[in-house]
């Protein structure tokens, strides 16, 4: 559940002129109906548009809120990039959303492209921009485009981002993205969708599915994980403890995995009680025991990048050597004592990421309680953890770590806001899960939490990568996606024993 932004790596084209300071203004005029006519804003030639040929550009309005329509409007952008063969109608139409929530399906265009290239041969590409994201009406709601440099002042400045909102947070919602993605289905004449979720988007096309199921013809998810998502992350700390031990049973001697986790466990203890001072972007931070959880975290979703320095690293921090640590620190900026920061290379979206959270996933409190009470129910839940179960971290550091972790949403406003049902019915269409063995992001067990959610669900763990395996870089996992969508079933997967072990750093 990718919230901070994109790490796979995939080319990203295009900025997004993301908003800052106050919301944006959406003019309250008429609503688009389901209607072609009545929705079409805009339609235009990919010139200009995306770098990509055969691509058609357009705009709909629908409602900001469909069950309120009195709260106005907002503009919703989609590319169709078109199959190649023209001799011949499209097989059929895929649409990708990338994650976040607040990533720009659009600034993917030419990476989805290139990826999916055996697919647009004759099947139909379309992306849609979420609302409030990039070409989408994009979302500003206070201070989070400027990042806050500690937990508390970003809980503070998510809170203040719902104050701002007021009712109008309603509209940014998975479900109401979902349907944005089936108005543009309908306007497009469109009859079944074949879906494609990478992170959150997972999550987003599971929601799609469920809101829409005789609208779909097949679901990838890359990197997925339930909507029952654990909040308190105990899959995650499981993954990253096996992906530890992974990347070192593979090293050829190069390290033991249980003795890293033992060094781990060693130096999160001492950070605990001596964080390292150190300075980012001019301002002191800390580097305490949640920094080191997310730094280890973070090179488990980059895999195979980063993940190979972690033994040598830790080591050297507890022979008192800590400056690979402190750089690690500083490339994270974890919430720990660093920022959040906005990676001004992509149009990403933190204000529309945190309503999304707020609104959409499960809360370690009553959302109907004051702050005061959600923040007690939260520290009563926390201290009923069983600490084993997050070595060699700690609970409450790997709790309070990440954005989408701990008690980001407490100081919600909005206490009878919408609520996403976990449950389905579902789809009975094929699905296919594939998961990264050494992501602790959306690791393998999620991937098959979310894989049972459908019937008929087949999962696909690739070995040696991280965070949306797909973009690893010999093609295998996207062949093996775009063999699933074409032939609705799983093709040979023979090609993942060749993507290498990580290099292991001594």
């Amino acid at each position: 559940m990718k919230l901070l932004a994109k790490t796979a790596g995939v080319l990203v084209v295009g900025l997004a002129a993301v908003m800052a300071g106050g919301m944006v203004a959406v003019p309250a005029g008429r609503a688009g109906t389901t209607q072609k006519t009545a929705q079409t804003v805009a339609r235009e030639t990919a010139d200009g548009c995306v770098p990509v040929s055969d691509a058609v550009c357009g705009t709909i309005r629908v409602p900001l809120v469909r069950a309120r329509p009195g709260l106005g409007g907002i503009t919703v952008a989609y590319v169709l990039i078109k199959h190649r063969d023209t001799s011949r109608p499209a097989k059929g139409t895929v649409t990708i959303n990338p994650g976040g929530p607040g990533d720009s399906a659009i600034a993917y265009a030419d990476a989805y492209a290139r990826m999916f290239g055996g697919l647009l041969k004759d099947h139909d590409l379309l992306l849609v921009d979420p609302r409030g994201v990039n070409r989408s009406d994009p979302l500003a709601c206070g201070t989070l485009g400027s990042p806050p440099a500690t937990r508390q002042a970003f809980v503070q400045a998510v809170g203040d981002c719902g104050r701002r909102l007021r009712d109008r947070a309603r509209g940014y919602t998975s479900a109401e993205t979902a349907d944005d993605i089936d108005a543009v289905r309908a306007e497009l004449g469109i009859g079944r969708l074949d879906l494609i979720g990478e992170s959150y988007g997972t999550y987003l096309m599971t929601v799609y599915a469920q809101r829409h199921p005789t609208r779909v013809r097949s679901i990838v998810l890359s990197s997925a994980y339930p909507l029952a998502v654990d909040m308190w992350g105990r899959p995650n700390v499981r993954a990253a403890r096996r992906a530890l031990r992974l990347v070192c049973q593979r090293s050829a001697g190069a390290c033991d995995g249980d003795q890293v986790l033992r060094d781990i466990e060693q130096l999160a203890q001492r950070l605990r009680a001596r964080p390292i001072p150190y300075t980012l972007d001019g301002q002191r931070r800390r580097l305490d025991d949640t920094a080191l959880a997310s730094i280890v975290y973070d090179a488990t979703k980059a895999a195979p990048a980063g993940i190979g320095d972690v033994p040598a690293m830790v080591r050297a921090a507890l022979r008192s050597d800590d400056a690979p640590l402190i750089e690690a620190a500083r490339q994270v900026a974890p919430l720990s004592g660093s920022a959040l920061r906005r990676d001004e290379a992509q149009p990403f979206n933190p204000e529309l990421a945190a309503t999304v959270v707020c609104n959409d996933y499960p809360t370690l409190w009553d959302r109907e309680a004051s702050p005061a009470v959600r923040l007690r129910q939260f520290a009563a839940g926390r201290a009923a953890l069983a600490e084993r179960d997050y070595r060699p971290f700690g609970k409450r550091a790997w709790t309070s770590m990440s954005y989408e972790l701990g008690n980001t949403c407490v100081r919600w406003p909005d206490r009878h806001g919408p609520s996403q049902p976990t449950g389905g019915p579902f789809p009975d269409v094929p699905v296919l899960v594939t998961s990264g063995d050494l992501d602790a992001n959306t690791p393998t067990e999620t991937g098959r939490q979310a894989a049972r959610q459908f019937r008929r669900a087949a999962v696909v763990e690739v070995p040696n990568t991280g965070h949306v395996p797909e973009t690893e870089p010999s093609g295998c996992v996207a062949a093996i996606q775009t063999g699933f969508v074409r032939d609705l079933r799983v093709p040979d997967t023979a090609c993942l024993a060749q993507i290498p072990p990580v290099a292991v750093r001594r």
